[in-house]
Parts: C-alpha cells; structure tokens; sequence
C-alpha cells in the first residue's frame, strides 16, 4: 500500500497506480521511474527519516524546488501541452527507505516557479511553430505588417482606443489593467521598434510608460493567448494573413562548455543570491549582470532544440536586469512555444 503524502496537511492511503495516458503522467513516470536526480534529491531532504506529512510541510520549499529542476530537466517539450491538459493538482509515485510513497502537489506552483518569461506575439506568419527561434534579424526592416485598424501606428500622438489590439487587449489583459490602460504591437526594426516586433506592448494611461505584456505562469500564458487570438478574430486584423503565437522572451545560446546542467544550477543559485545584494531599486550592476548572465542559461528549462534554453533573465537597455514586471527590453529572439493561432 502506498501512502499518499499531501502538501496540505492530510495523509490518504491509495493502492493504484498512475497511469502514463497523458503528458502530465508522461512527465511525472519520466521523473520517478529512471531519473537518478529525483531519487537522490529526495535522498539529500529527507535522509534516513520515514516520512509524514509533518516532515513533508517542513521541507515543502525544498520538494518543489526539486520537482520544478526535474520537471525542467526531463519535461520542456510536453509543458505547454501539460499546462493546457492538466488539473490543478498531480500526483508523483516514489520509493524511500523500500517504501512507497506519493506526493500530491500544486501544479500551479510548479508553473509559477519554472522562470520562463512569456508575451504574447502577432506577426504576418503562419509557418512557425513550437521551439522555432525566430531572430529580429529575420524580420525585414521598416515594415508595416499589420494596418493601422489592427494596431495603432501613432502611439505618441495619443493611441486609437478603437484599434482591434488595444479593444482586445483591455478585454483579455485584466492583470495588466485591462480598459484603465492601452494595448498596442511593436514596430518593425527602423520603424521605432521597442522590443521585439509584433509583440503586445501596453501603454500606461497618462504616461509615457510602456511594457511588454508578459507572463511567468504557463498556463495564465496559454489561456491569454487564445483569448486574445479569439478576440482578433472576424476583425480588423483578421484575414491579413496574421497569425498569434506565445512566444518565451528569455531564450538563450546555451553556454559552451556546460555539458552537466543540474550541477551548473547550483552554481547559479549561488551567483544570484550574491548578486542580488547588488540590486539597488531594481537595477543590478553590470559587472553582476555579466557574470550572472554567463551561468543562467544553463538552469533554464531545456528545449528540444540543440544549442538553445529558455529560462534565466534578460538584459533591458543600458544594461541593466530586466525584472517582474517586464519593462521595455531589447529582446534579439523569441522561442515560439504554441501557435500559430491564425487570424
């Protein structure tokens, strides 16, 4: 019989087991059954202890740490597909000291805490598609992909409240103020480009403060992206040959010379706990910045797609770490993760 131990304070006795009949399942088989990293992380938290669910509260941090590294390590191509299948709960068999165990887990802290930083992207093509890095260089240069009825073209010269991005936007972006603030995409390179062309930006009422639409959580990204797609559809940008995509805005070259990256993140923890003392209102300093951004690509979640990960931070302008919320960043390439949603 195992014994089913809830982050949540209970204990329940259970004797099926899980089956594999869906990415989620895929991915938790994956981590408990052949990954020698799980079993000797459980090995370092708990000891020789038996366990309880006492015992589990008490290293509840250190347990999703552990499930989110492997969910990194093992699970990255199915994770859009887990965000969009999956409950807000999971279940992961184990053994301990010969004895059978189960964890029952909020999955959403397992999304919130991967580090992947998402928008939201509309561009005139529809052959992208999931791990596709498309690079700004790619993009022509000084072209307008999409009309003024889809999104603004004149954003200093207060912005249309009638363009179908910014209805769509104040209608789908509730976490970024929805009808208090304005929505818009990015221009073309040469065309006053902010970020990274085709992504939503918003534009703060009354201000000249702009941000990218970004975020962190999987499946709040997932969600706001079809929505949003939804919203353009039957439009103004509809039949333009547009399509949307979520794209991950801190995609990266995975390093040379990093061939173990389970033994790199811990070195990375510790460069970003240091660093962090050098945070002053939210800018670290460029010497930090460099040497952080030297390891963080290596404790990124893994793509399948050689040479590339998505995870670790970005660098905005004047070189400076981009944190939470996401302000106006000179993003080189984005990662596709889902799409196209054609318009």
């Amino acid at each position: 019989m195992k014994k089913l131990l809830c982050l949540i304070f209970s204990v329940l006795f259970i004797t099926a087991a899980n089956a594999a009949s869906d990415p989620l399942q895929s991915c938790l088989q994956k981590i408990s059954t052949n990954d020698s990293a799980w079993k000797s992380g459980i090995t370092n938290i708990f000891g020789n202890s038996d366990l309880d669910d006492t015992i589990v509260e008490q290293n509840k941090a250190k347990i999703y740490l552990l499930l989110t590294e492997r969910f990194k390590d093992l699970c990255g191509a199915e994770l859009i597909q887990i965000a969009k299948t999956s409950g807000e709960r999971a279940r992961i068999d184990f053994t301990h000291k010969n004895k059978s165990y189960a964890f029952d887990f909020c999955l959403e802290k397992i999304f919130d805490n991967l580090g992947l930083q998402m928008g939201i992207l509309v561009i005139n093509r529809r052959d992208l598609y999931p791990t596709k890095v498309l690079k700004l260089s790619e993009i022509p240069k000084k072209q307008k992909f999409f009309t003024d009825e889809c999104s603004d073209w004149t954003i200093f010269d207060n912005l249309d409240d009638d363009s179908a991005v910014n209805v769509a936007g104040q209608s789908v972006f509730t976490e970024y103020g929805g009808s208090k603030e304005e929505f818009f995409l990015d221009f073309a390179e040469g065309d006053n480009r902010r970020a990274f062309p085709g992504l939503v930006i918003k534009d703060k009422t009354g201000s000249s403060e702009e941000e990218i639409v970004s975020y962190a959580n999987i499946k709040t990204a997932v969600q706001r992206t079809e929505q949003f797609a939804n919203q353009l559809k039957n439009g103004p940008c509809s039949q333009k040959g547009l399509s949307v995509y979520l794209v991950a805005l801190n995609v990266q070259q995975t390093p040379v010379n990093t061939s173990d990256n389970h033994d790199l993140s811990a070195s990375v923890v510790a460069v970003s706990g240091a660093a962090t003392g050098g945070i002053v209102g939210g800018v670290m300093g460029i010497s930090a910045v460099a040497t952080w951004m030297g390891l963080a690509g290596a404790a990124a979640t893994a793509v399948p797609i050689a040479g590339w990960v998505v995870g670790g931070v970005l660098v905005a302008a004047g070189g400076i770490v981009a944190l939470w919320p996401q302000k106006i960043t000179d993003i080189q390439q984005v990662m596709i993760l889902d799409g196209p949603f054609d318009l």
